[in-house]
């Protein structure tokens, strides 16, 4: 018996790949004027949360990363954590999770965009492909918050020299500063 394989989702990312590059440009701008504005709570939070984990710490490295369960979950949670040896090796770093749903309002919409563009070119599109194609944008969305932690870590206008990383977990990290 053969396994149903989503064959066009390749065909279906390319096709409204430049459509998906639009609203995640406007997504990304969207959730830097909440930071800014109405939820800037949220980035003090963050910037406490932050805090606190390096508090007494002088060696060592700050890990921000985005969790897979939690953009298919929709639940927009990020695992901190501060390791004193190599990221992802320790055990049992010092750690919080961080939710920062109510930024990502409004990213039903995206999505419901997203659904429209592909039933402009493709018909009898099942639920599997439609989920992978909004988990595949999400994904994009959380990998372009490099920029927006960056100018969060920046502004915090700390350096004890501690290095704050940003990535998905267990995944590639990229460093966005010291704290």
């Amino acid at each position: 018996m053969n396994q149903y394989k989503m064959e066009r989702v390749i065909q279906m990312k390319e096709t409204i790949g430049e459509k998906a590059d639009f609203l995640r440009n406007v997504r990304l701008q969207n959730i830097e004027s909440l930071l800014d504005g109405d939820k800037a709570s949220v980035r003090k939070d963050l910037e406490h949360a932050l805090e606190q984990l390096a508090s007494d710490k002088k060696e060592g490295s700050l890990v921000i990363c985005f969790l897979r369960s939690s953009y298919i979950a929709n639940s927009h949670e990020f695992y901190i954590a501060f390791y004193e040896e190599e990221p992802f090796v320790e055990e049992e770093p010092d750690c919080i999770y961080f939710r920062m749903k109510e930024v990502f309002d409004g990213l039903e919409e995206d999505w419901r965009e997203l659904d429209e563009a592909l039933h402009q070119h493709f018909i009898r599109i099942i639920s599997g492909e439609k989920a992978e194609i909004h988990r595949w944008y999400t994904e994009r969305i959380y990998k372009a918050l490099d920029r927006i932690m960056k100018e969060t870590v920046e502004n915090m206008g700390k350096d004890k020299g501690i290095s704050v990383y940003y990535g998905g977990y267990m995944e590639e990290l990229k460093a966005i500063g010291c704290i």
